[in-house]
């Protein structure tokens, strides 16, 4: 019988010198392929750099059980890395967590998601659907994290349709000059 866990709470980590962070960075390791992903050197340097970065493990009764790395712009929330341990997967952590970081803001959320070109990517999709989320109909292309990778096709979506619809731009730019330091023009 699988335990149930309920008792969820975020430890906000502050740097890669947290004693936490070791166990966020394996996890975000396996869990997010090295395109979606940045290097220690590459977190360290957002930590240091960007204060709109927030980074927690995910703990449920003290176990870790989950990563949630989010930015929190002037005018929307934008959820860059969730996973949850494979040890805990479908247990309903993933949306208790999500629920809980939900009630927490007003401001839009923003997610991306692969596009549904496989199981996972589709359960994925359905997994921010049932809590709200809605796909826009913009196209979007995620700019590589650090180095000479392509760009990846993938979705927006967001808890607030319509703002997202009409900011789609204004939201694009921001992750590119914020998160991914891409500019377009150049490139």
């Amino acid at each position: 019988m699988q335990k149930t866990y309920t008792m969820i709470s975020l430890h906000k980590i502050e740097n890669v010198y947290d004693p936490n962070f070791e166990e966020v960075y394996d996890l975000y390791n396996s869990a997010f392929p090295s395109y979606q992903r940045r290097t220690w050197a590459g977190s360290e340097t957002v930590f240091n750099k960007k204060p709109a970065f927030n980074c927690f493990s995910v703990k449920s009764e003290g176990e870790f059980v989950g990563l949630l790395n989010y930015w929190k712009f002037e005018k929307f929330v934008y959820v860059e890395h969730f996973a949850i341990h494979p040890d805990f997967r479908n247990r309903g952590i993933g949306t208790t967590v999500i629920k809980e970081f939900l009630a927490t803001t007003e401001l839009p959320v923003v997610v991306e998601t692969e596009t549904p070109r496989s199981l996972v990517a589709s359960q994925r999709i359905h997994f921010y659907e049932r809590l709200g989320f809605y796909m826009t109909t913009n196209f979007y292309m995620q700019p590589p994290y650090e180095g000479g990778s392509a760009m990846i096709s993938m979705l927006i979506m967001s808890n607030d349709y319509h703002y997202t619809n009409k900011h789609f731009n204004q939201i694009k730019n921001t992750l590119y000059k914020e998160v991914y330091k891409y500019d377009p023009k150049k490139t």
